[in-house]
């Protein structure tokens, strides 16, 4: 779902109001490009991501909140060119507007991440060297950056090296293959998680075979749909996790989601987290029967395997009173 909404904002540079289209929600569904452009719904928003003053041609995330360089470089010949460059979109020149801004601050990763915008821009426009520029232009601002952890900006350790895989990107998509190697390697040398190596590889195959194309992470992965919204593979734990999964502990419901991705040692699970793995010794069927002992161990008054008495089979619900695999059913049954 995308909500949007019309506001009055105050230019922080010349004090005018005008309206933008601010975003309220969003919500994506699948994972991002290789290079972090996330999926639809929240990669069509991107015309709300920079706001322009009609008045002054001020560009910003926000034109309530004034760069502190922005008095100067908002007049300035180079800015007026960019913003109105008649050759480019003019999303793409409001984005090229805020990364100077952001190179007058000495601001290289927001300059960077700005730019990669831009590039995302150019994409969709068809316009190829306009798009490899700009992340050529990115990827020159990461590389002198103060060095930071690649994991910084990831809670979750089974994406640990995730910042690395978007340079990785946005080099290789810029025709840049052997310095996108060498960032390959250097990410694995700081320390990588296995879904982040995993991506790495792919990446490497690419540049072997000149490809400077989009790649989503799940194409990365070789997963047809996010690891979150894959089926569980079991009938019971899948029983467990719909009518259950307030009773499960977050470790619990990512193991039940958990699945599998080739590497170049065979499938392995899609986590370095041990906790997770430890419920996943004996696979989905094993962490199912795991879960129904506890279940019903630890809330025997709220949890029901609801089992057709002829067969054997789950039914859909805990209510339900049809079998899903043969013809029987206990609607006379008491609920």
């Amino acid at each position: 779902m995308t909500r949007y909404a019309n506001t009055q904002v105050m230019c922080a540079v010349c004090a005018s109001v005008s309206e933008q289209r601010t975003l309220q929600c969003v919500t994506s569904f699948e994972r991002p490009d290789l290079d972090g452009r996330p999926s639809e719904m929240a990669r069509s928003t991107m015309d709300t991501w920079v706001e322009r003053c009609p008045s002054c041609g001020y560009c910003a995330a926000s034109l309530a909140k004034a760069h502190p360089s922005a008095r100067e470089v908002v007049p300035s010949e180079a800015y007026r060119a960019r913003l109105h460059h008649p050759e480019a979109p003019v999303l793409l020149n409001q984005f090229l507007c805020l990364a100077l801004l952001h190179d007058a601050e000495g601001l290289a990763r927001d300059s960077a991440a700005v730019r990669t915008h831009a590039a995302w821009v150019a994409d969709d426009a068809g316009l190829e060297a306009l798009a490899r520029r700009c992340r050529s232009e990115a990827a020159d601002l990461l590389l002198n950056a103060p060095p930071l952890k690649h994991w910084e900006d990831r809670e979750d350790p089974d994406w640990r090296g995730w910042r690395g895989v978007r340079l990785v990107d946005v080099l290789r998509r810029s025709g840049r293959g052997e310095e996108a190697l060498r960032e390959v390697d250097r990410v694995r040398q700081v320390g990588a998680s296995s879904l982040v190596k995993q991506l790495l590889a792919f990446e490497s195959a690419a540049i072997a075979r000149g490809d400077t194309g989009r790649h989503t992470v799940d194409e990365g992965l070789g997963l047809p749909l996010p690891l979150e919204r894959r089926p569980t593979d079991d009938p019971l734990l899948q029983y467990l996790v719909d009518n259950y999964r307030r009773l499960l502990t977050d470790t619990e419901e990512k193991a039940a989601r958990m699945e599998t991705f080739n590497t170049e040692e065979g499938p392995r699970w899609a986590t370095d987290q041990p906790e997770i793995l430890a419920l996943l010794t004996e696979g989905k069927a094993g962490l199912g029967r795991a879960l129904e002992r506890r279940l019903l161990a630890d809330h025997p008054d709220k949890v029901v395997i609801n089992r057709c008495s002829k067969c054997g089979a789950l039914a859909r619900t805990a209510k339900a009173r049809q079998c899903r695999v043969c013809p029987h059913t206990w609607r006379e049954t008491p609920r």
